[in-house]
């Protein structure tokens, strides 16, 4: 397997990625980073409090429902990670008790053609157990058409993550992602921050965080 760090670093342009895994101790943790090429998408911080991070808007302007979303919630035993207003919404079907591999298929790909960004997002128990990754994203050579590619493993074991990102190309020449893929992350969690930071292209990273799956509240989420 590829680590994590290295498969972000793969990409000058992944746009907005996420990982849940358990580290080299077993303990599990969820990542989230948002990387932007305009003025307007770099324009943005994470706004933490206790069940929710926010992606926020910080010029002042208009708010933007393909820019600025809840990225991350934490329900009661469980967390939901993801790159749009689906992560609410998956939040809400995952308290309902719905599985969310079937709650995925309402979702579509954002509505900003001809990219026609995925929709991305991961779910697990805190104690890192039930994890759930997955995408809705445009079908390729029929682009109209929705794809829900999705991953469901009951346990994985310590040093590995799943990941997924909206894009694997360049800045210039945006490439279409959304698909779930196994990686190694044989550090601690509290490490995972700077491994991906660090693999971000400097003139296109905006925010990221890390959080611990079994801490009661977001509190202690890493910032960068």
């Amino acid at each position: 397997m590829r680590r994590l760090e290295n498969l972000v670093g793969a990409a000058e342009y992944p746009g907005r990625g996420l990982a849940l895994g358990r580290d080299r101790d077993g303990a599990g943790f969820a990542a989230y980073w948002l990387t932007g090429r305009s003025p307007a998408s770099k324009q943005r911080k994470l706004v933490v409090s206790a069940d929710e991070i926010v992606v926020q808007d910080v010029s002042g302007g208009s708010t933007d429902d393909l820019r600025h979303y809840t990225a991350a919630v934490r329900g009661d035993g469980w967390i939901v990670v993801g790159n749009g207003t689906q992560v609410s919404e998956l939040a809400e079907a995952r308290a309902a008790g719905r599985d969310l591999q079937l709650a995925l298929r309402d979702q579509a790909y954002e509505p900003d053609p001809p990219i026609r960004t995925p929709r991305i997002f991961a779910t697990a128990s805190t104690d890192g157990t039930g994890i759930t990754i997955g995408s809705a994203r445009s079908l390729p050579g029929a682009e109209d058409l929705v794809q829900h590619p999705s991953l469901y493993i009951p346990e994985l074991p310590p040093a590995t993550a799943v990941t997924i990102s909206t894009y694997a190309g360049t800045a210039a020449g945006v490439i279409t992602s959304g698909i779930p893929e196994v990686v190694s992350t044989d550090t601690a969690w509290t490490s995972v921050a700077d491994l991906v930071w660090g693999r971000l292209d400097p003139g296109l990273r905006v925010a990221l965080f890390v959080v611990p799956l079994d801490a009661p509240s977001f509190a202690d989420a890493i910032q960068r």
